[in-house]
């Protein structure tokens, strides 16, 4: 499993809302443990409130290397796919529970000793262990169900299936980078025509719509175009600063590609053909590059980029004028992952998809706390449809990230990642069945396309 990364986190409230569940967890134990040692031990229940009240306060604190080595235990027993994980989570929560107890036990044996010492009583250690023994028995017996239940995956009643052979949707293709590769890949979502579309380590990209071409950032974040057809890789330029799919495009036969660079002040071209490179500065001729991007027209010498329109003269140099008329050029149709909403990671960024609606249905996916898959239908007032998430821990701190959504089938199914695989979840019959081991996927619709 991967590491969780925490940002952002209101502080304040994890912390209050931590003390609001220890708080009655921890009155709950004293309160339990000590009505069991009273019979046990033969000693007053006051006075045994302030030993549980101890006890368990020591065995709290020792559970923090023990929760460490639970996640070390959970990373090696919980798969990374939502099947697996689903059917061992009850085993995976069974043995940590148990790991907690035989620490509890330790640590509250181990200060019953001394406390019975100080209090000058006198108590064999067959008795000693029994009421220990007995007394978490008691509060374990309520708070491991009560733990598992609060923090069990939420899957609304879902089966998991190997594959989508129950998928009688439109079998349109799904592009995907393989999560074990980096590869970019496409496989029609009946399972059919699978294929690799570029063999190199993909990043973020922009494909032709009959992927042919493909403009992608790959290694060490420099921008290449790839083609399929005769086979040929060409680097387009090694940007200095981050940059979105939004800002390059390719030309029709893919002879040129164009970057909009240092942060949107210049436009860097390559003709594929001649290896030649251009610089063309932009200066303040752009009226907005905070959400700029560049598109190719369907002219093979012409491209745009916001309210500039770029010709390529025959010396190769770049022709740049401000666009006129309110009539809307014709850009070439590609795909890829391109919009508004966007993400920035610490060594990786791009377009992100969280939100999509089908028919009258809204599909949301969120990383972090609360992590999962949430369907609904709006209101007044707003009706849940369908929940999906996994939830290890009272705070929901997930393993899984749960990334990118798509509506299909005017929203009776839905196209969804999940930490590096891909998924596919009929809402009508809820079953959720694996397409492929990747994630980043497009599909070849008007919500994936570039726009001008």
């Amino acid at each position: 499993m991967n590491p969780v990364l925490a940002d952002a986190i209101d502080i304040p409230y994890v912390i209050g809302y931590g003390l609001a569940v220890l708080v009655p967890l921890l009155a709950f134990e004293v309160g339990v443990e000590a009505l069991v040692l009273k019979p046990v031990w033969n000693v007053p229940f006051g006075r045994l409130c302030r030993f549980t009240f101890i006890a368990n306060c020591l065995s709290l604190l020792a559970g923090i290397p023990v929760k460490m080595l639970n996640s070390l235990l959970y990373a090696w027993l919980l798969p990374e796919d939502l099947p697996g994980f689903f059917a061992r989570y009850p085993v995976a929560v069974a043995l940590g529970s148990f790991v907690y107890f035989v620490a509890t036990l330790g640590v509250e044996g181990a200060y019953a000793f001394r406390w019975l010492r100080r209090q000058q009583l006198v108590l064999t250690t067959g008795r000693l262990w029994k009421g220990i023994v007995l007394a978490n028995l008691a509060s374990y017996g309520v708070l491991a169900p009560l733990h598992y239940y609060l923090t069990q995956p939420t899957a609304a009643a879902c089966t998991f299936t190997p594959d989508i052979g129950w998928f009688h949707g439109p079998a349109g293709k799904v592009i995907f980078v393989d999560a074990a590769t980096g590869q970019l890949k496409a496989v029609r979502l009946d399972g059919s025509d699978a294929e690799t579309l570029v063999p190199l380590t993909v990043k973020d990209y922009l494909v032709s719509a009959d992927l042919n071409l493909c403009l992608f950032r790959g290694a060490g974040d420099n921008l290449y175009l790839y083609q399929r057809e005769p086979a040929r890789t060409n680097l387009v330029c090694h940007p200095t600063e981050r940059f979105l799919m939004n800002q390059a495009a390719f030309s029709p036969s893919g002879q040129y590609a164009a970057f909009v660079g240092e942060n949107g002040q210049a436009v860097e071209m390559l003709d594929v053909s001649t290896g030649r490179q251009v610089n063309q500065p932009l200066g303040n001729k752009l009226s907005d590059f905070r959400d700029l991007s560049l598109a190719w027209s369907t002219n093979e010498t012409q491209f745009f980029v916001g309210n500039l329109e770029i010709s390529i003269l025959p010396s190769d140099t770049l022709a740049v004028v401000q666009r006129t008329g309110t009539n809307q050029p014709v850009g070439l149709p590609c795909y890829g992952r391109v919009g508004s909403d966007q993400w920035y990671g610490a060594d990786n960024w791009g377009c992100a998809f969280h939100e999509d609606v089908g028919g009258d249905l809204h599909f949301l996916t969120e990383p972090g706390l609360e992590s999962g898959l949430y369907i609904y239908r709006d209101g007044p007032p707003r009706t849940t449809v369908l929940n999906l998430s996994v939830n290890p821990g009272l705070l929901h701190l997930a393993l899984f990230d749960f990334e990118d959504v798509a509506a299909l089938a005017d929203g009776r199914a839905c196209l969804f990642t999940a930490s590096g695989r891909l998924y596919l979840l009929d809402i009508p019959g809820k079953r959720v069945g694996t397409v492929a081991h990747g994630d980043r996927f497009i599909l070849l619709t008007p919500r994936y396309q570039k726009q001008l």
